[in-house]
């Protein structure tokens, strides 16, 4: 699993190179138009393909059903409990950045645009491993969205129940569910769908090709100066890409003696592995945070994970 996992990580960062030339050599006029365009399509366009596609080319499976909702509540369980313990930890710093900041990064990574990647090109064809990742998607941004921002500002009049609810992912969710319980899907209809359901696998496989070339954009702005001089990077970045991961094989072992945990391992340590979201810089700016720390955090803790990642997985495979 780790040397499975190493090529993966490195197979999507190549992808950000293009990105990465691209805005280096000023091929690109306005680069903030681009950025805005990449991340509409893949959170208006892509992600929700990801769940139709998913949904729509399974079978109904009661135990399927029963593991979405196990993935959602750890999901919940882990962008709840961790960020406030970080938060109590760093109570008393003279630096509010890490009871802010920082707690936030602990928790929340980038289930969304390398996760699901990830994924779709570690486990290719498997469905199920999409289906708990939109499910565990769903969590997070309800999450991200109420805790999440309480966290980062300290402030209830940032809880955006609207957004947490009512937002791509949810919705496409939500759609797509009862078409899973009733097993309408393309399975039924055999080749009469064969297009439909092409379109919706191209449209989901464009999420790791899109999400790496807005990350090699964005790499391309990063001062590493800057980055590397900031103490609180690492502080983040270990306890998202080290601890993290730590408290899933946690949670994994106690679960594991309730249930069989084989079909949604994969998924939590996955969830657990990922570098900082990239939300948190939008969150900083309507908040009015240190953006730049935000930058630094989600850009070093990505460059970071090339190597926990893997560590992550092979350490948890080695356990289970």
């Amino acid at each position: 699993m780790f040397l499975t996992s190493l090529e993966n990580v490195l197979l999507l960062l190549a992808m950000a190179i293009p990105g990465f030339i691209i805005a280096k050599a000023k091929l690109i006029k306005n680069t903030d138009n681009v950025i805005n365009f990449l991340s509409i399509m893949l959170l208006y366009v892509c992600q929700p393909f990801v769940t139709f596609n998913a949904f729509f080319n399974t079978d109904f499976d009661l135990n399927v059903f029963k593991n979405m909702l196990v993935v959602m509540v750890l999901t919940v369980v882990i962008m709840t409990g961790f960020p406030i313990l970080i938060k109590l930890i760093f109570l008393k710093s003279k630096d509010p950045e890490l009871r802010s900041t920082v707690a936030y990064s602990a928790a929340y990574g980038n289930i969304g645009y390398l996760c699901v990647p990830f994924l779709q090109m570690l486990a290719p064809g498997n469905n199920l491993v999409l289906i708990y990742a939109t499910s565990s998607i769903v969590a997070f941004n309800v999450c991200a969205w109420t805790v999440g921002n309480y966290i980062l500002t300290g402030e209830r009049k940032y809880i955006k129940l609207k957004n947490a609810l009512l937002n791509p992912a949810m919705l496409s969710f939500i759609v797509s569910l009862p078409f899973f319980i009733l097993n309408l899907n393309f399975n039924r209809v055999g080749g009469s769908m064969a297009g439909l359901a092409r379109v919706f696998r191209v449209f989901a496989e464009m999420v790791g090709p899109l999400a790496m070339t807005l990350l090699g954009i964005k790499f391309s702005e990063m001062k590493i100066k800057e980055v590397i001089t900031d103490y609180r990077v690492y502080i983040a970045s270990a306890l998202k890409l080290v601890a993290l991961p730590l408290v899933g094989i946690c949670l994994l072992l106690i679960l594991n003696l309730f249930m069989d945990i084989s079909s949604i391992r994969l998924n939590v340590m996955a969830i657990a592995a990922m570098p900082v979201a990239t939300n948190l810089m939008m969150f900083s700016s309507l908040s009015g945070k240190d953006v730049k720390l935000a930058a630094k955090i989600v850009l070093m803790s990505t460059l970071f994970a090339i190597v926990t990642i893997p560590l992550a997985l092979g350490l948890a495979e080695k356990i289970f």
